[in-house]
């Protein structure tokens, strides 16, 4: 369902591409996903056992001068999804442009707020902003003429530091560089999910079991010169 709805977007992305863990039978395709190989959608394996991060890294490492939309295999997308993405690229080019976004917020002492009480699904910013945090599942266009700092690739750090979180990490990447994140305006920010796919979801226990600020706390350690560029932004 999800590639369905891919392949009908009113502005057609110039690859498709699904990557998946190991050539495990667990990942062998079925008849059902070869048939979308008549339709320019590739099929590729990796063996890295990155996780959500493989949906990005690879990509961006092969086609370092293409503009990179990343999206989630159990959500089916509207048909104006890549669309509304390349048009707010086009009006902010060197931003990343996410139609699903949440604001961090701060304590009073200062200290980033907790994940779960960052202004949720936020659709009052309409300029781009550090303290924008883009989240995959909606659709995510990340620019070519923005370079990432080179750990973002660095996978023995994404497994030490983020495995199970990758918005987290770009954002910290993002951070590091100065990148900042524009909302895309649309209707539904959350897509309709593919049915039974959220049971064994990572926004389970990231968010509800707080994975997420275990993540967050030590990437500020490792970096902390993005705590500093976010108190900027926030003007704390």
């Amino acid at each position: 369902m999800a590639l369905k709805s891919l392949l009908h977007q009113s502005m057609k992305p110039d690859k498709i591409i699904v990557w998946l863990d190991e050539d495990t039978e667990e990942n062998s395709l079925t008849e059902e996903l070869t048939e979308f190989c008549k339709y320019g959608v590739e099929f590729c394996h990796t063996s890295d056992g990155i996780k959500p991060h493989k949906k990005y890294l690879y990509a961006m490492k092969r086609y370092p001068q293409a503009n990179i939309i990343t999206v989630d295999d159990d959500l089916i997308y509207s048909e104006d999804m890549v669309e509304s993405l390349i048009k707010a690229h086009q009006k902010f080019p060197y931003c990343v442009c996410a139609r699903r976004v949440h604001r961090i917020t701060f304590a009073k002492t200062g200290a980033i707020n907790p994940y779960m009480d960052w202004k949720y699904e936020d659709r009052e910013s309409a300029e781009p902003s550090l303290l924008l945090c883009a989240t995959g599942g909606g659709g995510v266009l990340y620019p070519s003429g923005r370079s990432m700092p080179v750990e973002t690739f660095d996978v023995p750090l994404i497994k030490e530091l983020s495995l199970e979180a990758d918005d987290i990490w770009l954002k910290v990447m993002e951070l590091r560089n100065k990148i900042s994140v524009v909302w895309v305006k649309n209707r539904y920010v959350m897509p309709y999910e593919v049915e039974n796919s959220q049971n064994t979801s990572l926004n389970s226990s990231n968010v509800w079991e707080g994975k997420n600020d275990l993540f967050i706390q030590k990437l500020l350690d490792r970096y902390p010169e993005t705590y500093a560029n976010l108190m900027d932004a926030g003007n704390v």
